[in-house]
């Protein structure tokens, strides 16, 4: 992997854990005047604009095509922008933004999971343990020093809706390796465009079933600020660089900036006179060393790939092209 491809992935993640780190606490700020249902829907549909003018701009008309993948695109869109965010808004309601934080940071985990089913191939040992350090670490700071603290009392039916949600997304974000072909900006905005309609969707058949109640202009106005950050920072910015971060690192390495998400929230309270406590400085060296760690294994394998490759005709031995850091194999995911 090129110094400069890694520079791209680790600039990407960064900027994803920022702008996710804040969104758990200006979310449930907006529940003041919106459910999750209508914030969810509002929030995507400035998104998917944005995400499609982006495209227009930096790829043309011709990057609109699906190339028949519109089902594929619907699927996983629907998996990934409604079955995360609307699970995860609203498992919000009913246990703390900072528990909220800690499961999403298990997407690491599940990724290692959903990979090793997905290819049949034991992950690492180094991936599962730089994973597990990550999530000691966020237990370390929610527990306030003590692990077990993290998780007691449960996290009930909100915890449970935010691990399903947590699982969509890795499925939707592991399966951008179908569309090797197409940069993270295209694949973001042809498949969160079809999402898109399937949250507009579910939040009209839940209104329209008493599920959820109806909202007029006000209440859209009175949550503006909110709309704007989860429309822009945590949404066009942040989904997008997720996926380029996951495309230059592979999705092993790139899902272990996730583990940053809660940290940020410590890290702004901080700024707002917070002085962080030894366990959370504890927790945060742990989550970092781990993002350290990962990074040079998965560097030195795909060093180790390349020597080894079999090289084509015409190529010097050794140059062979390596399968992205902590990933199998670059079909990983493709149609056979």
């Amino acid at each position: 992997m090129s110094s400069s491809k890694t520079l791209t992935g680790v600039t990407g993640g960064l900027t994803t854990a920022l702008a996710w780190g804040g969104m758990f606490a200006v979310a449930r700020s907006a529940y003041d005047h919106l459910d999750p249902f209508h914030l969810t829907a509002v929030r995507f549909a400035l998104g998917a604009l944005l995400f499609l003018a982006l495209l227009a701009v930096r790829e043309g008309a011709s990057a609109f095509r699906y190339e028949g993948n519109l089902a594929k695109l619907w699927i996983l869109g629907t998996v990934g922008f409604a079955g995360f965010n609307l699970l995860t808004y609203v498992g919000l309601q009913s246990i703390p933004a900072q528990s909220s934080s800690l499961v999403v940071a298990t997407m690491p985990l599940v990724t290692v999971i959903v990979l090793w089913i997905r290819t049949k191939k034991k992950p690492a040992p180094l991936a599962l343990a730089f994973t597990v350090l990550a999530l000691a670490g966020l237990t370390i700071v929610l527990g306030d020093g003590n692990p077990l603290a993290a998780f007691s009392g449960g996290l009930g039916t909100g915890g449970l809706l935010t691990l399903i949600g947590v699982i969509c997304w890795v499925v939707y974000t592991t399966s951008a390796a179908q569309f090797a072909g197409w940069s993270p900006l295209r694949y973001t905005a042809l498949s969160c465009l079809p999402g898109t309609l399937s949250i507009l969707v579910v939040t009209a058949v839940s209104q329209a079933a008493g599920w959820t109640g109806g909202f007029g202009p006000g209440a859209y106005l009175d949550a503006w600020w909110q709309i704007l950050y989860v429309a822009v920072p945590a949404t066009a910015v942040a989904i997008l660089t997720w996926n380029i971060a996951n495309r230059n690192l592979g999705p092993t390495n790139g899902v272990l900036f996730i583990n940053l998400v809660p940290v940020t929230a410590f890290v702004v309270s901080a700024f707002q006179g917070h002085t962080p406590t030894g366990a959370e400085l504890t927790g945060i060296s742990l989550v970092i060393v781990s993002l350290l760690g990962a990074n040079l294994a998965g560097r030195r394998h795909a060093a180790r790939a390349a020597a080894t490759a079999p090289s084509t005709p015409g190529t010097p031995p050794g140059t062979g092209t390596a399968p992205e850091a902590g990933t199998t194999r670059a079909t990983v995911g493709r149609p056979r």
